[in-house]
């Protein structure tokens, strides 16, 4: 994406997307690897990684439905930025979501039966991330592209700002080290000289972010 200073700098929404995307696969992957043995510090671990990664998911898709989508509507249209399409992606999103959570406590009750259990939550997982990238995929078609020609940067910071006032402080531990871990270098100094406040939010987090990232398989 551009560094141009005329335009929005969407290097939050890439790096975001970014990390939902190849986080998606490897808990998929983690998931379908666990073994009995692993109920305890493991299963605990991934539990809470995917609790960190829905709670990030959730408040990026209320971010665009309450913010970025609504101003960016009143100036290109619904139709043409595909809004109707985009929301109902996100409600049929969190639809999945409540499965899977309700998968993760199956897998975790010692008295239940591991295997079906994880072959239910591995299934679940597999839908989200089928429904995550097919979102993705269109939000990056059809309603990035013009943020980036139809809003002015700066009305676009400002949706920014309210996006991280809206986000509860203890979601950013967790966050800003999970962003920063999945960007390039170049996208990590870009991140840094647009907001550089997170490099002392990353140092200070990293360390409890790298134990619960150490649960997961590294990507495929």
């Amino acid at each position: 994406m551009s560094t141009d200073q005329s335009v929005p700098d969407l290097i939050f929404v890439a790096l975001i997307h970014q990390a939902l995307r190849v986080d998606g696969d490897r808990l998929v992957r983690t998931v379908t690897a666990l073994q009995p043995d692993d109920r305890g510090s493991r299963l605990s671990a991934v539990c809470e990684f995917y609790d960190n990664y829905r709670q990030q998911l959730i408040a990026h898709h209320t971010h665009e439905d309450t913010l970025f989508f609504p101003a960016l509507a009143s100036r290109v249209g619904d139709e043409r930025m595909h809004r109707g399409e985009l929301v109902s992606q996100h409600e049929q999103l969190d639809r999945v979501l409540e499965a899977v959570e309700a998968d993760f406590r199956a897998l975790a009750n010692s008295n239940g039966d591991f295997s079906a259990a994880r072959g239910r939550l591995a299934g679940d997982l597999r839908t989200m991330v089928e429904h995550l990238n097919r979102h993705l995929d269109l939000e990056e078609k059809t309603a990035l592209p013009l943020v980036t020609s139809d809003l002015p940067p700066k009305e676009y910071a400002d949706l920014e700002s309210k996006a991280r006032k809206a986000t509860p402080r203890g979601q950013s531990g967790f966050m800003i080290p999970w962003m920063v871990e999945h960007a390039s270098p170049e996208q990590r100094k870009r991140l840094y000289r647009l907001a550089p406040p997170l490099r002392i939010v990353y140092r200070l987090n990293r360390r409890r972010y790298r134990r619960l990232d150490d649960a997961l398989l590294a990507p495929a």
